[in-house]
């Protein structure tokens, strides 16, 4: 496909190249991009309206194209923020009492030691059931909802674990440092390898 300097362009590009067939990866095809924070909730509505094929919009086309084997491509979003109150752990937090009479670290601590697993678990058993396949793209977004207890690097980890095959994107709250992901401009934590769009998605590209 044609090149593009836009980043929100590039990650929907590559997210279809993959799902098609037309490029592969050493891995499972997950692509992510650097969002700005404040910008990062106009992003994910820009992603529901490309991946729903009866909105006209300005970003790679995906409706009618077919992989290899002749299945043609899907494209489906999760809201992150949506999924999370879904979650066994999540229902735990809110059992540990009001704030008042329960520490932030307890909460933290409870949510940091599940999310990832239990939210990639509710993924498969729903949204991937039938659809665990590299020509369905599966959209996570609002990934900055998890801040702090989970990351998108546990994520990634716990997809590869369970062996989703479909082609994952992430657009992801903060930068790339030195090829690794920093969330919301912390250090970076380890890197999972992904293939990474450098530049990140900030309000000029939005328009475009």
């Amino acid at each position: 496909m044609t090149s593009t300097r836009n980043p929100l362009k590039r990650f929907t590009e590559e997210l279809v190249d993959f799902a098609s067939g037309e490029r592969r990866g050493i891995r499972n095809p997950f692509v992510m991009v650097p969002v700005e924070p404040s910008v990062e909730h106009r992003v994910t509505e820009r992603l529901i309206q490309w991946a729903d094929p009866e909105t006209p919009d300005t970003l790679t086309n995906w409706a009618g194209i077919e992989n290899q084997a002749g299945n043609e491509l899907t494209v489906e979003c999760v809201r992150l923020d949506h999924l999370m109150p879904e979650t066994r752990v999540f229902e735990t937090t809110l059992d540990l009492g009001p704030l008042e009479r329960t520490t932030t670290n307890a909460v933290t601590e409870t949510l940091e030691t599940s999310l990832a697993d239990e939210l990639i678990g509710k993924l498969v058993e729903g949204q991937l059931k039938g659809e665990n396949a590299q020509q369905h793209i599966l959209l996570l977004v609002n990934l900055g909802s998890l801040y702090p207890f989970t990351r998108a690097s546990e994520l990634l980890d716990e997809m590869d674990r369970r062996n989703v095959n479909t082609t994952i994107g992430i657009p992801f709250p903060g930068s790339i440092r030195g090829g690794k992901l920093s969330f919301f401009n912390e250090d970076a934590r380890h890197y999972y390898p992904a293939h990474r769009i450098d530049e990140k998605i900030t309000e000029v590209y939005l328009d475009d």
